[in-house]
């Protein structure tokens, strides 16, 4: 059984922040953490247009780890097409989450067909081609949209609104 985490912030923290910046290098975890964005975690608190690591008031240097373990995640590497030959759903469901995550980025479309056993990388028209030939068959009031809360406020601007367009108002996201 895993223990329960000690501590949130101090020390440990640092020390935290200092293995990812290893991992992914760096220059890249600075450059990323000291550009104009929003925190990916809270939407709060990373600078915006004042550039990064600022909290809301404008201090310098403010940074949580979880913003770091957000950044340095989208800058890992992309998952390797032999990865999916070699683990099948049934061992990756007992992956941690933790384990998940640093097997890489998920970059290209993966599809189960029924009976398999392992996901299968498709190439974005076939996966776009699915996704509309699904759309069309769908009765928009059986519908329901899901996006992460990890999105910017654009993309789930522009999600919501295509659910919109499709004919539901049945749209939610994992920070509600």
């Amino acid at each position: 059984m895993k223990t329960a985490v000690q501590h949130g912030g101090g020390w440990p923290a640092i020390l935290y922040s200092i293995r990812m910046g290893h991992r992914v290098g760096y220059r890249n975890l600075w450059r990323t953490l000291s550009s104009k964005n929003v925190c990916k975690t809270c939407a709060l608190g990373m600078g915006g247009q004042q550039g990064g690591m600022r909290n809301e008031q404008g201090h310098w240097p403010e940074v949580c780890k979880k913003s770091i373990q957000a950044a340095t995640a989208d800058m890992q590497a992309a998952i390797q097409p032999n990865f999916y030959r070699q683990y099948s759903i049934n061992q990756l469901k007992k992956f941690s989450p933790k384990e998940l995550e640093q097997a890489g980025r998920i970059s290209t479309p993966l599809l189960v067909k029924p009976g398999s056993t392992h996901y299968q990388p498709i190439d974005w028209i076939a996966a776009l081609d699915r996704l509309a030939q699904k759309l069309k068959e769908t009765d928009p009031s059986r519908a329901f949209f899901y996006f992460s809360g990890r999105s910017s406020n654009e993309a789930g601007f522009l999600l919501q609104l295509f659910a919109r367009v499709f004919g539901t108002n049945h749209i939610n996201n994992c920070s509600y």
